[in-house]
């Protein structure tokens, strides 16, 4: 154990280590993406004004906000703080056909944010940080079956029972690792900057598997047929470590009345390493016919896989620009937090590809099915101005309230591709998010307690299904779908989220820091 580990385990008691169990070492035994850039949540003090703390009051969280406000600190501080629980609700209406829903019900334990901010007595024009976040947990696992009996097959007489099977399953974590400084250079103008070690996990899943088979014997121009059955599958899956470098550089102007913020993070830089590389695609259909010609349609499956050194991963973060304006009302009692961000925008790019192997097909593939780049997946930004707003007040000396609203908006909604196809990209429910934030902070004994709710809401109507199942034909020539019906604009999504903060900061010095 190092001479800071000892130092910090004396100056925690009892009480603080079981803190420290619940809120760090707990989550650990807890287990993707969302493509919204302010769905984190940090410490409680930027969680509870809504992230709205680029112009000051991000407390710990200013090496990732800001790092020119670490110099706001008075004294070293070692902070501990996570999402004890969160309860996430999705219903999407119609997604596998009209009436045939998807439904998610999760409860989890929230990532956690742990940091060590140190005001050097010999120094006191300096200020750091170190700290361990996780920028975005992400996770969805769906699954949902269709299966009824009816005359799909035209070449057969008679009903078949017709089944399919869908699943989708996405899990994105992306944990940074940094450290930070900033520099008083007058009583009034702070700068800082601080480098993060980003590290993206990725694993992803979907795919439908639909069969069509007749209930009773066969009989294909008076010969008898034992086992008979008509089939379409589509799967794919990817998963992947990537690890990449980014920078933070700010600015803070601070006056008795007001301060305000500037934050440049630089676009991540890639290349650094990647480990648990592993993509897979397939497609396969068999004995499906044309409706108006009886005509059989020929068989093929596509199918290939790489692993490890054979795939190329390259997971892209964009450049961002915020600003943030901060007001003290009269007396300091009461705080007003604004901030702005804009996320540059993504072209579109190759996010994972591997070389495929040249006997990936079999069977009669027709001309028209696009088996390039069979293992790659692309992905891509557009632009997003986001804004929040905050509010603090000190309701008595040991007390304050805080509470906050920020909108979170889908950088990949009505995205377009070009030159990629947007079947390359990976499935997922393209939301709006609003955020509200309220809760309280008490100060015992010179350490901070903070906890709150974070209540999230987004909606989104008339988006294309995933697939049409409820009204299937053996082929869809508008979509070149065996055993399914045109997609229609009729799929409404709703998601509900509620989140219980808790964090304590243990301050190592004295002086007055609410």
């Amino acid at each position: 154990m190092s001479s800071f580990d000892f130092e910090i385990q004396a100056r925690f008691s009892k009480y603080h280590r079981i803190i420290f169990f619940l809120v760090v070492v707990l989550p650990l035994f807890c287990v993707g993406q969302s493509h919204n850039h302010w769905t984190r949540s940090f410490n409680e003090e930027s969680s509870l004004l809504s992230g709205a703390v680029v112009g000051g009051g991000a407390g710990p969280a200013a090496i990732y906000y800001n790092p020119a406000s670490i110099a706001e600190i008075t004294e070293s501080k070692f902070s501990l703080h996570a999402s004890l629980f969160s309860f996430n609700f999705l219903t999407v209406k119609n997604a596998l056909g009209e009436g045939v829903d998807l439904d998610y019900v999760r409860g989890e334990i929230e990532p956690r944010f742990l940091s060590y901010m140190v005001k050097p007595k010999k120094h006191p024009e300096w200020s750091l940080e170190f700290a361990f976040l996780n920028n975005e947990n992400y996770r969805m696992d769906i699954t949902q079956s269709v299966d009824q009996n009816m005359n799909i097959l035209t070449n057969l007489p008679g009903e078949e029972r017709y089944y399919a099977y869908f699943h989708y399953r996405n899990i994105y974590r992306d944990d940074w690792f940094g450290f930070g400084g900033s520099w008083k250079m007058n009583p009034h103008l702070f700068i800082g900057a601080s480098m993060f070690l980003s590290v993206k996990t990725m694993e992803y899943s979907f795919g439908i598997d639909i069969e069509a088979f007749p209930l009773d014997s066969v009989f294909i121009d008076d010969d008898y047929i034992p086992f008979y059955s008509a089939n379409y599958q589509e799967m794919e899956y990817a998963k992947y470590n990537d690890y990449r470098l980014l920078w933070k550089f700010g600015l803070l102007y601070k006056k008795e009345r007001f301060s305000v913020g500037f934050n440049i993070t630089t676009p991540s830089v890639g290349g650094i390493y990647s480990d648990g590389k592993k993509v897979t695609r397939k497609e396969k259909q068999s004995n499906i016919t044309f409706p108006e010609t009886g005509e059989s349609i020929p068989d093929y499956v596509l199918t290939d896989y790489k692993e490890k050194k054979d795939v190329d991963v390259n997971s892209k973060s964009p450049l961002s620009i915020a600003a943030g304006f901060t007001y003290y009302i009269p007396k300091k009692s009461q705080v007003v937090y604004t901030t702005v961000e804009y996320f540059a925008g993504t072209d579109p790019y190759r996010i994972i590809q591997a070389n495929e192997n040249p006997d990936l097909a079999a069977g009669s593939v027709f001309q028209d099915i696009n088996y390039n780049e069979w293992l790659t997946f692309v992905s891509g930004a557009k632009p997003v101005l986001n804004a929040a707003v905050g509010y603090r007040w000190r309701v008595k000396q040991d007390l304050l309230m805080m509470a906050g609203f920020r909108t979170d908006f889908n950088y990949r909604k009505n995205y377009d591709y070009n030159p990629y196809a947007q079947s390359k990209s990976m499935k997922g429910l393209n939301l709006d998010l609003y955020h509200l934030t309220g809760g309280l902070s008490w100060r015992i004994k010179g350490q901070d307690l903070m906890t709150g709710l974070q209540y999230t809401v987004g909606r989104e109507r008339n988006q294309e299904q995933f697939f049409n199942l409820s009204n299937p034909v053996e082929y869809n020539v508008i979509e070149k779908g065996p055993l399914q019906g045109t997609r229609q604009n009729i799929m409404d999504v709703l998601f509900n989220s509620l989140s219980l903060y808790f964090g304590a900061t243990f301050n190592f010095g004295g002086g007055n820091k609410n």
